[in-house]
């Protein structure tokens, strides 16, 4: 598990250690110096390729301090290694470290186009310490041109703590930040690593430890859950396992106008390892689901002598977990009679998901529990943030929190980073494990359906939004080959168990 912590929380663990005099600098440019070296090794072999240069991006700060002493250890290890020093003032002493080890520090504002050219066309990598935990999401308009160049050259980026431009807590970046390959973080990921902005300029994280960690808060901004974590957390039957020991999950889902939407959600379910799937649909959706999936439990909609929603809904029989919304118009009475059935309070059941239509029958003053899961896109979560006075236009991280808030659910807010803000207030799960070619219609039926069998299986509702997060992008990514064709939703179901297999086998995806 990944934890992201504050900009002011890592500030404050780190200053008992720099009152104590700890070299937190060196230790930290040893560690980045370290993972250049690897980065710039040949497979197998002992050391960098000959030739291997490296090229720095020096702020004023201890940021650029960091970037220069690296710079300074790599040069004494035979690799050639200069810096652009990006503003007037530079940290002094990194810049002494680097001149005595041979290195260049080459001032920004004294390079021709063609010298900061030739410069990065030299460099095989390019290390951003311009800026760290302190950075703006704004970009100073002398700073555009290097970005740019940098952009432009097939130099590799690696972060020297967090990408520059981004705010370090709440992840918004400037578009002309730098997307790095790799972020080399000291001491605590930055919460804003792991949030949309951040995450997409990130690149791959590593952490260093520089004995920070007893002084962070016990609760984090944003977590992250791995592959480890699904291994620890994804339920396996036992050897008495029975279907209903599985976790049996109903979908309301699937009209005459939307019909298909049934069939997804139903294979999402199922393909994730529900004991048994029943669908609540009228009899032609039920016909389509029953061609697709045998296994299925139809319940047909209306019944005969038009039965209220909510008594059918109740006479479903065991029921661990209910989905309702996929492919259901917000007219359509099993909106309503589901939504009431999983408020908080009542006789009905206390887990599910509130999918697509579903979320039109919310209103202020409904309030449900933590294993209850809303499952809004962005335009979805706007217009429910009006129906209960917030404010539609919140950054991603702080709407879902607010509608986590205001409704006592867990809330599953879908985007290119997947942000979870359990009902329960504990930290926002941030996912990003996805890929674009998800956005197509359909996928967010399927993903509803895994959810639903994660909560009949009895996971709480954060973890299982999180692992169903997980296994739903995974599953688009060997869907998509790795994300380079295009995919239709029912082979994101298709691939669930061989995304889920692959992680619990931990091999690389």
């Amino acid at each position: 598990m990944i934890r992201g912590d504050t900009a002011q929380a890592i500030r404050d663990a780190e200053a008992p250690l720099l009152r104590a005099g700890e070299p937190l600098m060196r230790r930290a440019a040893r560690a980045l110096a370290d993972h250049v070296a690897q980065r710039l090794r040949q497979a197998g072999a002992a050391a960098p390729a000959p030739g291997a240069r490296v090229l720095v991006l020096a702020g004023p700060g201890s940021n650029g301090g960091d970037g220069l002493h690296a710079a300074a250890m790599l040069r004494g290890e035979g690799i050639a290694a200069d810096a652009i020093a990006t503003a007037e003032r530079l940290h002094e002493e990194g810049a002494a470290a680097l001149r005595e080890a041979g290195g260049t520090v080459h001032r920004l504002t004294e390079l021709e186009p063609e010298q900061l050219s030739r410069l990065l066309g030299d460099a095989e990598l390019v290390l951003d310490a311009i800026l760290g935990i302190g950075g703006r999401p704004q970009v100073p308009a002398d700073l555009h041109p290097l970005l740019a160049a940098v952009r432009a050259s097939a130099a590799a980026v690696i972060a020297v703590d967090l990408p520059s431009f981004i705010d370090a807590t709440t992840g918004e970046a400037a578009p002309e930040a730098l997307a790095a390959e790799a972020t080399v973080s000291f001491g605590a990921h930055c919460a804003g690593l792991l949030l949309p902005g951040g995450a997409e300029r990130a690149g791959r994280l590593h952490l260093v430890d520089l004995g920070t960690g007893p002084n962070l808060p016990a609760q984090p901004a944003v977590l992250r859950l791995e592959d480890a974590d699904v291994r620890d957390r994804f339920p396996h039957p036992g050897r008495d396992a029975t279907k209903y020991s599985r976790g049996v999950v109903a979908l309301a889902a699937g009209s005459e106008q939307y019909p298909g939407a049934a069939v997804l959600a139903v294979s999402g379910a199922a393909r994730a390892g529900a004991g048994m799937v029943r669908c609540l649909a009228p009899q032609s959706v039920l016909d389509l689901v029953l061609r697709a999936r045998p296994e299925v439990l139809g319940h047909p909609f209306p019944p005969a002598g038009e039965a209220p929603a909510a008594d059918l809904l109740a006479a479903l029989g065991r029921t661990d977990a209910l989905v309702v919304g996929p492919g259901l118009p917000g007219e359509d009475p099993r909106v309503r009679a589901g939504a009431e059935l999983l408020r908080a309070g009542g006789e009905g059941l206390q887990r599910g998901v509130i999918d697509a239509g579903g979320l039109t029958a919310l209103a202020a003053g409904h309030r449900f529990g933590p294993d209850v899961v809303l499952t809004p896109h962005r335009g979805e979560a706007e217009r429910l943030a009006d129906r209960l006075d917030l404010d539609p236009g919140l950054p991603g991280p702080q709407l879902a929190r607010a509608l986590a808030a205001a409704t006592g659910a867990t809330v599953l807010l879908k985007g290119a980073v997947t942000l979870i803000a359990p009902g329960d207030g504990g930290p926002l799960r941030a996912q990003d494990d996805a890929t674009a070619q998800l956005a197509t219609a359909g996928t967010g039926d399927v993903l509803a359906g895994v959810l639903g069998t994660l909560l009949a299986a009895g996971l709480p509702g954060p973890d299982a939004a999180a692992l169903a997060a997980i296994l739903h992008g995974r599953a688009g990514r060997l869907a998509s080959r790795g994300g380079l064709v295009p995919l239709v939703a029912l082979d994101v179901a298709g691939h669930l168990p061989d995304a889920l297999g692959t992680i619990l086998a931990g091999a690389p995806l």
